[in-house]
């Protein structure tokens, strides 16, 4: 996926690797369950968000951008580089036909692509949705018995 912030367009391809060592696929399942689920977000979980599209950006940079990478596994140099992917995603934001939500479904469709994501993704959103079941379940079992 090719992804156009100010005059430079960026390749976003999520690596095996990057993406599992920065644990991307969990954080954005729940991230997916809470759009999904609300329709649209609150203030809260709107800035829960905005906090975790440079980490998401920050993945898709590895594999194609040298300039982004930071060593995996000691995690060394990790907060010089999602500071520039937090200064990336404020340029993006700042343009005039930004959309938080584009944003994050193109980058959430550029990780959909990778076959090997694409299992893991959907393996996991089940899941979630199976907890968010069983936890809506419980509270109206409990909402019930208040009543009676």
């Amino acid at each position: 996926m090719k992804l156009k912030i100010g005059e430079r367009e960026y390749n976003i391809k999520f690596g095996y690797k990057p993406t599992l060592k920065s644990r991307i696929i969990s954080k954005l399942v729940r991230m997916s369950a809470t759009v999904k689920r609300d329709g649209g977000a609150d203030m809260e979980k709107m800035e829960d968000l905005l906090l975790f599209l440079p980490e998401l950006l920050l993945a898709g940079l590895q594999v194609c951008h040298e300039e982004f990478r930071y060593d995996y596994d000691t995690g060394e140099g990790r907060e010089e580089q999602l500071d520039k992917a937090f200064a990336l995603t404020g340029k993006y934001m700042d343009s005039e036909d930004a959309d938080v939500m584009t944003f994050f479904y193109q980058l959430q469709e550029a990780l959909l692509q990778d076959s090997f994501l694409k299992g893991l993704f959907r393996k996991e959103q089940k899941k979630q949705e199976a907890a968010e079941e069983r936890e809506r379940g419980r509270q109206t079992a409990a909402e019930m018995q208040e009543k009676n």
